[in-house]
């Protein structure tokens, strides 16, 4: 669902339009593409409310080339969440929770509004794409969403090119508290388990593979299974002050989709842990991000 132009914000989060709904799309399978090339969701997956795509603000709006802001507002003693999102000489401006949304000087009222969803804004696809001036079109059998901004396509991204899907795994630079925290002395697979503490200060939440999801308690450990069908894990932390937060996607099923199936799927005693950042996503085995985490 995820070698080309990677445009971030689960595996996985931390993640224009519609971390985290689910660190896996299997849920509903929904997959998006912009001119022919995917759009990546490395934390935050795409979901239906009300019979309408609802995806991540910030991934789809990148791939369009549009640039995407965010910030609070006070009226008396509320404090709203606004988007704004800019292409050219087009802006949309949207408050969080709220029907009404402003685009150039014209007020719409959408049947769904911007969510809130696991510190990602969601938005629905289809209002944003077409407010930015490209095409959308529905596959309902593929569950595929193709948005066209009418630029010409020298090379088709075929669905099945996925070779870069999950790239080298490395920690990025100035973000790296949650890594020592969670994985030195902390985080371990023992006898088909993955045992691990929330570090405190960080959010977490366990996705199963249908949606479901279940908020974790900073500083509690948590046991579960590793196998088919058992979900995945998103752990973030957020740093005061920027603009950026540090979060981490845990796979226990290491084929929770085709590319993670083809590059890991033939391990099934250790947990996957994928990183998204601006150069991609990168994945590879808890033991193996346990190494690197103790050599920052």
């Amino acid at each position: 669902m995820w070698k080309k132009k990677v445009s971030i914000a689960f595996l996985s989060v931390m993640m224009l339009f519609g971390t985290a709904v689910s660190a896996s799309a299997a849920q509903q399978n929904v997959s998006v593409k912009v001119d022919s090339k995917r759009v990546s969701f490395p934390d935050a997956q795409p979901y239906f409310e009300s019979s309408r795509v609802m995806i991540p603000v910030r991934f789809v709006s990148e791939s369009l080339g549009a640039k995407v802001s965010y910030g609070k507002e006070s009226s008396g003693n509320k404090v709203n969440r606004v988007v704004t999102i800019k292409l050219g000489d087009k802006v949309i401006y949207m408050t969080v929770n709220s029907s009404k949304v402003l685009v150039g000087e014209k007020i719409i009222t959408l049947d769904v509004p911007a969510r809130l969803q696991e510190e990602r804004v969601y938005v629905p696809l289809r209002f944003v794409s077409e407010a930015l001036g490209t095409q959308v079109k529905w596959n309902q059998a593929q569950k595929l969403v193709s948005i066209s901004t009418g630029a010409e396509i020298k090379e088709p991204e075929p669905d099945t090119e996925v070779d870069n899907m999950y790239g080298d795994f490395q920690f990025k630079d100035g973000f790296d508290d949650l890594a020592k925290a969670l994985f030195i002395n902390n985080t371990k697979v023992t006898n088909g388990k993955l045992t691990f503490t929330v570090p405190k200060g960080a959010t977490a939440t366990y996705w199963t593979n249908d949606m479901a999801s279940t908020k974790l308690v900073s500083g509690k450990t948590y046991t579960y299974a590793l196998g088919e069908n058992k979900g995945s894990i998103s752990i973030n932390l957020v740093y005061p002050g920027k603009n950026e937060q540090e979060g981490y996607s845990l796979f226990l099923d290491s084929k929770i989709n085709a590319d993670m199936a083809a590059k890991f799927g033939s391990i099934t005693d250790d947990a996957i842990v994928a990183l998204a950042t601006n150069k991609g996503i990168g994945a590879t085995t808890l033991t193996k991000v346990i190494l690197a985490a103790k050599e920052l």
